[in-house]
């Protein structure tokens, strides 16, 4: 949580925003490691309109990962640069409808199974979480669309092209005799 390239702020700046718009907005569940480096977004969650609205989790281990995405109406990923994008896939497989960034592999890795913003633009984040959480068809596709897309990435699946890859672009050395 603490690293910049998450884009709490960012998702702070646009919960506040979906409040201040809609008073009844589910409680903001913020997961991820916690430093010091956190300590202006635990200070701004503590105080002003975000006081009693934000629980910060700190790190979820796996067991209870997997009760946090069932009890999730949503996931949110504003990342400014994120790697492939393991918590969406994972919300995914859950039922969870994902919003994520227009950056690095995640709209890919969601394709039309989740909603894209630009991560610097909270109004954006504000409309399509407000959408997602008050329109119940469209979190229903969602759900059903993100189940449909988690099945199509699988570890096998995956170690197969990575090995077929390779083996074009590392042909195997001769032998020596």
């Amino acid at each position: 949580m603490p690293n910049p390239r998450k884009n709490v702020g960012g998702l702070l700046d646009a919960y506040e925003r979906l409040v201040e718009h809609w008073p009844a907005a589910p409680t903001l569940v913020l997961a991820g490691g916690v430093s010091e480096a956190a300590r202006p977004w635990i200070d701004r969650v503590q105080s002003g309109r975000l006081r009693g609205r934000v629980d910060v989790r700190g790190y979820v281990a796996d067991p209870d990962r997997i009760a946090l995405y069932r009890g999730a109406a949503l996931l949110v990923l504003p990342s400014f640069d994120e790697g492939f994008g393991l918590p969406a896939l994972e919300a995914m497989a859950l039922g969870v409808p994902v919003i994520v960034s227009d950056r690095g592999a995640l709209p890919e890795v969601v394709g039309a199974a989740g909603l894209v913003a630009e991560p610097d633009d909270p109004g954006a984040w504000r409309a399509q979480m407000h959408r997602v959480l008050t329109t119940p068809h469209v979190a229903a596709t969602m759900r059903a669309d993100g189940l449909a897309r988690s099945r199509q990435f699988n570890w096998q699946e995956s170690a197969r092209r990575l090995l077929g890859a390779l083996a074009q672009r590392c042909p195997a050395p001769e032998r020596v005799r």
